[in-house]
């Protein structure tokens, strides 16, 4: 799905290559038996929308970045807010994920909705989708973590002012991409048939 497949007449306007339920099977082999039923129906709810979004989205920024086209595709500060935005995704699949699988880890099955350490379930993520490093998920990881934290309009007296070059396709797109192979990878049999998050 790139370039959303040139906007094809049918079906009209922008589409997916999977749907949400095509990512349910990949998402209940990632989330851990031992953590609640509740809790594993609500993550994965949750994250197979995410997953869809991921893919729309990578649709238009990799034949943007990649100049597949011979041209640009976006205009550029709405693809710094594209990749921005899959860098969110990307680090809201990988908590959810290393987060429960750190509970599980500590005999907790989720139910009481304790806050999970940032350090804690990026190891746990880590250990259980690339315990070897040989696919570098956390300094993948930790700089989408760098991009998603980037946009904190809070304390705006307090820093610098944002390089916007932090958001471009090489620093904020490709190490987000890339953070998601370890996990895909694990379950490769069960992600849906047609999907353009692989590299």
């Amino acid at each position: 799905m790139f370039y959303l497949d040139e906007y094809p007449e049918e079906p009209g306007g922008f589409h997916a290559l999977s749907t949400s339920a095509d990512w349910v099977p990949w998402l209940m082999n990632a989330v851990p038996a031992g953590i609640h039923q509740d809790v594993r129906r609500r993550l994965v709810s949750n994250l197979k929308h995410i997953f869809v979004g991921l893919e729309m989205k990578a649709g238009l920024i990799v034949p943007h970045g990649e100049r597949l086209s011979g041209k640009s595709v976006l205009f550029e500060p709405y693809c710094q807010i594209m990749n921005f935005e899959f860098s969110v995704g990307v680090f809201s699949v990988c908590e959810g994920l290393g987060s429960v699988h750190h509970l599980v880890g500590v005999g907790d099955d989720g139910s009481t909705g304790v806050r999970v350490n940032p350090n804690d379930w990026i190891g746990a993520l880590c250990q259980e989708f690339d315990p070897t490093n040989a696919a570098n998920l956390e300094t993948n990881l930790r700089r989408a973590k760098e991009v998603r934290d980037k946009m904190h309009q809070d304390r705006l007296g307090a820093r610098a002012n944002i390089d916007w070059h932090d958001f471009d396709y090489a620093e904020a797109f490709i190490p987000s991409r890339a953070a998601l192979q370890p996990l895909l990878q694990k379950y490769v049999d069960d992600v849906p048939a047609r999907t353009n998050l692989f590299l």
